[in-house]
C-alpha cells in the first residue's frame, strides 16, 4: 500500500464543476422560452441531479491516492475532467458564436475534415476564452468546492451506503462487517484525510465516528478530538446532522422519482443531461444497414385518397401520366421505357440511369414521376403572356448559360429596399440625426443588384429627394421594360450550402441526413452539367457550324474557395464539372494571383472572389473563339461567415458597434460582404458586356441558402436554426431580351434547373435532338417551370416544398404553394415544433412553439383556426414521408463511395 498526494486535483476537480454547471446554464437558457415558467421551476432539480451525481463520482475518483486501484480511479478522473472541460469551452464558445448548442455527434464530421476543421478553428478564440473563464473561477474557487463535496461524500457515505450495508450484512454475515465496511468505506475516504495535500487538513471540519445501533465506530481515520469527543466542525456537523431529518430525506427521494416519472420527455430529458454523457455522442456508431433499409422502403403514403385511380392522369406527348400507388401499366411503362435519344448502353453518361438499364428489373431506388404521390406539373399550362411574345419571335437567344449560386444572400438584400424590414432595424439602430447619412449610405449597399432584378431599391431623403448614386461598375443597356424574371418570395432547399449545390445544380431534393452524404451516391435526376455534357455526344468535334446550336457545351466552375469541404470536391465531378477552377488551382498558380494583387487570403477557406477574374476571362474567351457554348457555374463565397473582406476594401459601420452594441458587429461585417459582392456582380456583367456575349446569354442568380442574425432572430447562423430567415433567398433569370417581370410564387430553388430547359426549349435555342432530349427529361423533374402559371394545388393535392436544415439531420420546414403557414418539425434531435403565418407574420416573431405536434395543434387551434390545424397535420405527414422517400431515392446507405 502505497500514498499519494496531487496538488492540482482541487483545481481540476473543481474545472470539471464549473463545466457542467456552466454549460447547465447554456442549456437551460436555450431553452427557457419554450418551457411554461412553473413547470421550469418545479422541474429545476431534476435538471441538475445527473450533473450533481457525476460531481459526487468525480470527486470519490479524485480521492488521495493509497493504492495501485485508487491511482487508477484518479487517472481515470483526471482525464474525464480534461475531457469535459474541452467539450464545455467549445459549447461555450459556440454558444457566443451563434446562440446555439453545439451538437456533439456532428463534431467529428468537421474534426475529421481539414476543411472542416478551418471552420472549427475560425471559432478558436471564443473557445480559447471560454476555457480560461473556466479555469479562472475554478482557480477561485477550488478549495471551497473541494472540501464541500469531499465533505458531503463523507456524509453521503455515513447517512446511506452505511446503513444500507449494515442492514444487508446484518442478515448475513454480521461478525464480517467491520473488515468490509473499512474496505468499502474507504473508497468514500474525503478530505479529512487528505493530510498531504496542499489544500490542508481539515480535521476540523469531518466527522470522526458515526452511530450505529448505539455504537460508536471510526470511519473516517484519526482526525484530532474535540471537547465532545468528535472531529466534527461546523460545516460536517451540519450535514451529519441531516441523518437525522429522515423525512426531508425520504421528500427529497419521492420528489425526484414523482418528477422524473411525471416530467415530459421532451425538452425535459435534454435539459438534464449531463455533458459528458452527451459528449458520448462523439462515439456514436452508425446505423445497423438492414434496420435503416426496413426503415426506408417500408414507407405508405399518408393519404392513399388522394391517389385513387380517379384522379389518375393520362400520358399525353411527352408528358408520360401520373398514376401512383401500385405498379400499374402506366407505372411500369416509364420504368421500362428507353427513349429514342438514349446511345448504346456502353456509351451513357452520368445522371441517367434510369434511363440506361430499363432491362433491369431494379424498380425502388430510381425516381419515377408517374409513381410521385406528389408530382404536380405545370407543363402544360402556357408560358405567361408577358413573356410569351419574346419567347415565340425568336429575340431571346440563350447561346450561353451562366449559374451563378450565391453564398448566403437573404432575399431582402437582393437588393435592399427603403422600408424593408432589415432596413428599418439598421435605421433604428441609428440615433435620429444621423440616419438620412445612413439612408444615403445604404443606398449605395446594392445599386447593380437593383439593375439586375429590376427591382429599385427607393430610397430618399428625410425630405424627399433622392440621394446622387456613387460611380457605377456596370450600367445596364437593356431597353425599357426588359431583363427577364425575378422571383419574389422564394425559398431554398437546403440551409446547407452542400445540399442546396445540388438542387441547384440537379432539380433534386437533398436528403434530410446528417452532412453531405449525397456525394457517395449518385443524383437521382440529371444534372445540369451532365445534360449538356451528354448534349455533346450528338456532335462532332469540330465546332465549325454557324449555327451555334451545333456546337458543344463547355461546362465549368469557378469558386475562389475550397471544394473539399464536405466532400464537394468529389460531388462536382459526379455530376459531369470536371473543369474547375477552385482554391487548390489558385494556390498552384501562386505567382499569377501575387501579381493581381488578389492572393491575400480571407476567411478559413480561401480567397476573395476577383482573384478569379482572370481565369474566367480566359474561359469566355476561349470558349468563344472555339465556337462552344458557355456554361459557367460559379459559386460565391464571400457572404459566408466570418464575412472577412481583402484589405483593400473600405468598411462602413452600418450599426452601432461599440461597448454595449459589440453584438452588431456581425451584421456589420456581413453587410460589407453585401456591397462586395454588389460590386463583383457589376465586374462580372460588365466583362460579359465588355467580351460580347451579354446579349445572348441566360444568367441564373441564386441564393444558397439565407443568414439569420441576433438583429432578426433568436440566435445567428444557419446551423440547426430553423427561423425564415435563413430561407429566403434571391432567384432571378436574367436576360437583356426577357421582358422584366416580377414574379410572385412561393417556390424554391429546386425549379430554377427545369426552368432552364423551359427557357432553353421555347428560345428555340436546342437543335432538334437536344430539344427531344430536354423535352423528355423536363418532364422528371420535381420543379415547377418559373415561365409557366404556377400550380398552388391540384385535384387536391397541395405543391409542398421543403427546406432541410443544415447540419441536415435536426429538422425539417414545409411549406406549401397554396397557403401562407409553414411548419418547422424536429426529425432526429431535441427541437422545438414551430408553425407561422407568413402573411402576417413575415419575420416569424409570432410563431407558435411546442415541445410536442399535440400540444402545437392545441396552441394552434386557439391562436389560428381549425384550418392552420388541418394543414399543419397534413405538413407533418407528409414531412415524415418525403423524408424517407429522399433516402430512397438517394439510395442511401446502399452505394459506398466511389
Amino acid at each position: 500500500m502505497f500514498s499519494l498526494s496531487f496538488p492540482l486535483a482541487p483545481l481540476i476537480f473543481t474545472s470539471f464543476c464549473s463545466s457542467l454547471i456552466f454549460t447547465k446554464f447554456i442549456t437551460l437558457g436555450t431553452h427557457f422560452h419554450a418551457v411554461p415558467f412553473l413547470a421550469f421551476v418545479f422541474y429545476l432539480p431534476t435538471f441538475f441531479l445527473f450533473d450533481f451525481i457525476a460531481i459526487c463520482f468525480l470527486r470519490f475518483l479524485l480521492n488521495p491516492v493509497r493504492g495501485w486501484f485508487s491511482l487508477l480511479g484518479f487517472i481515470i478522473g483526471i482525464l474525464i475532467s480534461l475531457f469535459t472541460l474541452c467539450g464545455a469551452a467549445s459549447q461555450l464558445g459556440f454558444f457566443y458564436k451563434t446562440g446555439g448548442e453545439l451538437a456533439w455527434h456532428e463534431a467529428t464530421s468537421f474534426a475529421t475534415n481539414k476543411d472542416g476543421l478551418k471552420v472549427l478553428l475560425s471559432g478558436s478564440w471564443a473557445v480559447l476564452a471560454s476555457a480560461g473563464l473556466l479555469l479562472g473561477v475554478s482557480f477561485l474557487l477550488q478549495t471551497l468546492c473541494y472540501r464541500v463535496v469531499g465533505v458531503f461524500n463523507s456524509a453521503l457515505g455515513a447517512n446511506f451506503i452505511v446503513p444500507v450495508a449494515q442492514f444487508v450484512l446484518t442478515r448475513c454475515q454480521r461478525a464480517q462487517f467491520h473488515i468490509i465496511r473499512k474496505t468499502q468505506y474507504y473508497l468514500l475516504r474525503g478530505p479529512a484525510h487528505d493530510e498531504e495535500s496542499e489544500v490542508g487538513s481539515i480535521n476540523s471540519d469531518l466527522p470522526s465516528s458515526v452511530d450505529s445501533d448505539s455504537e460508536s465506530h471510526t470511519f473516517l481515520g484519526d482526525g484530532e478530538k474535540d471537547e465532545e469527543g468528535g472531529s466534527r466542525g461546523k460545516l460536517a456537523r451540519m450535514i451529519i446532522q441531516i441523518r437525522d431529518w429522515w423525512a426531508i430525506r425520504v421528500a427529497v427521494v419521492l420528489f425526484f422519482l414523482v418528477a422524473l416519472l411525471v416530467r415530459p420527455h421532451r425538452p425535459y430529458d435534454h435539459m438534464s443531461i449531463t455533458l459528458p454523457v452527451s459528449m458520448l455522442n462523439i462515439f456514436r456508431p452508425e446505423s445497423d444497414y438492414c434496420s435503416e433499409q426496413r426503415r426506408i422502403h417500408v414507407n405508405p403514403f399518408p393519404f392513399p385518397h388522394l391517389l385513387s385511380e380517379k384522379n389518375w392522369e393520362a400520358p399525353n406527348e411527352y408528358f408520360r401520366g401520373w398514376a401512383p400507388g401500385a405498379r400499374n401499366e402506366q407505372v411500369l411503362n416509364y420504368r421500362y421505357w428507353n427513349p429514342e435519344w438514349m446511345p448504346e448502353e456502353h456509351h451513357h453518361p452520368k445522371g441517367m440511369k434510369k434511363q440506361m438499364c430499363p432491362s433491369i428489373p431494379e424498380y425502388s431506388p430510381f425516381y419515377n414521376p408517374v409513381d410521385d404521390p406528389l408530382k404536380i406539373s405545370n407543363l402544360d399550362n402556357d408560358i405567361l403572356k408577358p413573356l410569351k411574345g419574346a419567347l415565340s419571335d425568336g429575340s431571346v437567344k440563350i447561346k450561353h448559360v451562366v449559374y451563378i449560386l450565391m453564398e448566403s444572400l437573404r432575399e431582402e438584400l437582393f437588393p435592399l429596399q427603403q422600408d424593408s424590414f432589415i432596413h428599418k432595424i439598421i435605421m433604428n439602430a441609428n440615433e435620429e440625426e444621423e440616419r438620412d447619412e445612413m439612408n444615403r449610405r445604404l443606398a449605395d449597399l446594392t445599386p447593380h443588384i437593383e439593375m439586375i432584378t429590376g427591382v429599385a431599391g427607393n430610397f430618399r431623403a428625410a425630405n424627399g429627394s433622392s440621394y446622387e448614386r456613387s460611380k457605377l461598375k456596370w450600367q445596364d443597356s437593356s431597353k425599357e421594360g426588359f431583363g427577364g424574371i425575378n422571383i419574389i418570395g422564394g425559398t431554398t432547399g437546403s440551409t446547407m450550402s452542400t445540399k442546396s449545390f445540388g438542387t441547384n445544380f440537379c432539380g433534386t431534393w437533398g436528403m434530410p441526413v446528417e452532412k453531405f452524404e449525397e456525394y457517395a451516391t449518385d443524383s437521382y435526376q440529371p444534372c445540369l452539367p451532365q445534360i449538356m455534357n451528354f448534349m455533346n455526344e450528338f456532335k462532332s468535334d469540330d465546332n465549325k457550324s454557324d449555327d451555334y446550336r451545333e456546337w458543344k457545351w463547355h461546362p465549368k466552375f469557378f469558386m475562389s474557395v475550397t471544394e473539399g469541404y464536405d466532400h464537394m470536391d468529389k460531388f462536382d465531378r459526379k455530376i459531369g464539372l470536371e473543369d474547375r477552377v477552385c482554391e487548390a488551382e489558385l494556390k498552384d498558380d501562386i505567382e499569377r494571383n501575387v501579381t493581381s494583387g488578389e492572393g491575400q487570403k480571407i476567411g478559413y477557406f480561401g480567397f476573395a472572389e476577383p482573384i478569379l477574374k482572370p481565369y474566367i476571362t480566359d474561359y469566355l474567351t476561349n470558349a468563344t473563339k472555339n465556337n462552344e457554348r458557355i456554361m459557367m457555374a460559379h459559386f460565391t463565397s464571400t457572404t459566408h461567415h466570418p464575412w472577412e473582406l481583402p484589405s483593400y476594401f473600405n468598411m462602413t459601420d452600418y450599426m452601432p458597434s461599440s461597448g454595449l452594441q459589440n453584438w452588431h458587429k456581425d451584421f456589420n461585417k456581413y453587410m460589407n460582404t453585401i456591397r462586395f459582392h454588389d460590386l463583383w456582380m457589376a465586374e462580372l456583367m460588365a466583362l460579359f458586356d465588355e467580351l460580347g456575349i451579354a446579349d445572348e446569354t441566360l444568367i441564373v442568380f441564386a441564393g444558397d441558402h439565407g443568414q439569420a442574425f441576433k438583429e432578426d432572430a433568436r440566435k445567428t447562423g444557419t446551423y440547426e436554426n430553423g427561423h425564415i430567415s435563413n430561407y429566403r433567398v434571391p432567384i432571378t433569370f436574367r436576360h437583356p431580351h426577357l421582358p422584366r417581370y416580377q414574379y410572385n410564387v412561393n417556390a424554391t430553388t429546386v425549379s430554377t434547373l427545369p426552368t432552364i430547359l423551359d427557357l432553353l426549349i421555347n428560345s428555340g435555342s436546342l437543335n432538334d435532338k437536344d430539344k427531344a432530349v430536354a423535352s423528355d427529361l423536363i418532364q422528371d423533374y420535381e420543379g415547377q417551370s418559373l415561365i409557366r402559371p404556377y400550380k398552388t394545388s391540384h385535384n387536391g393535392r397541395r405543391a409542398w416544398n421543403f427546406g432541410i436544415t443544415n447540419s441536415g439531420a435536426g429538422m425539417l420546414a414545409v411549406t406549401s404553394a397554396d397557403s401562407p403557414w409553414r411548419l418547422v418539425m424536429p426529425l432526429d434531435k431535441t427541437f422545438e415544433y414551430s408553425l407561422s403565418n407568413l402573411e402576417e407574420d413575415q419575420q416569424e416573431e409570432r410563431a407558435l412553439t411546442a415541445w410536442t405536434f399535440k400540444d402545437l395543434l392545441k396552441s394552434a387551434k386557439k391562436e389560428m383556426g381549425d384550418g392552420a390545424v388541418e394543414w399543419a397535420k397534413e405538413a407533418e405527414a407528409i414531412g415524415k414521408w418525403w423524408r424517407k422517400d429522399r433516402q430512397r431515392l438517394w439510395r442511401y446507405h446502399e452505394i459506398e463511395e466511389t
